[in-house]
Order: structure tokens, then sequence, then C-alpha cells
């Protein structure tokens, strides 16, 4: 099986990649692609449906990362508990 650190890293990180490549994707999409292809139906706009595509894929990765932050937190937390500093003195 796999270590406690490589689960924790794929775990924390992973996400944050994916979410990283993915808006990176849909950026690429919405700078590169120009006039709609000829095939395109008249009664359809280009650029409307090209910014819902890449409005979507913005909208994923953000919620990759938001989950992964409260992810990060509570794994922070946990070490901090472990090492017992998060604990209050009295």
């Amino acid at each position: 099986m796999t270590s406690e650190r490589t689960r924790a890293f794929l775990g924390v990180y992973m996400p944050l990649i994916l979410g990283a490549i993915v808006i990176a994707i849909a950026t690429n999409f919405l700078l590169r692609t120009g006039e709609a292809p000829a095939e395109w139906p008249a009664t359809l706009s280009w650029d409307l449906m090209r910014a819902a595509c890449a409005g979507g894929l913005v909208f994923v990765g953000i919620v990759l990362f938001i989950s992964t932050a409260g992810r990060y937190r509570k794994a922070k937390h946990a070490r901090q508990d472990a090492s017992g500093l998060g604990k209050l003195k009295s």
C-alpha cells in the first residue's frame, strides 16, 4: 500500500494541481478560439457558447480549489493537535 505521506500529498495537492490545469485549459480555449467553424449553426452564438464552456471549466477549477482548502485546514489542525501545538494551555 502507499505511505501516509503519499496519500496526504495526493489528497491535498492533487486537486489543487488538477484545478489549475482545468483553469489553464479554459483560459487557453477562450483565448485561442477565434472565428466560428464553417459548420457551426448560424442560429447559435459562437462567442456565447465559448464563454459558457470556459466559464463552466473555471467554475469546476474553483470548486476544486475551495474543497481542497478545507481539507488542507483540517489536515493542518490534525497535525497541530498531534504535536500538541493546537491545545490551549491553562
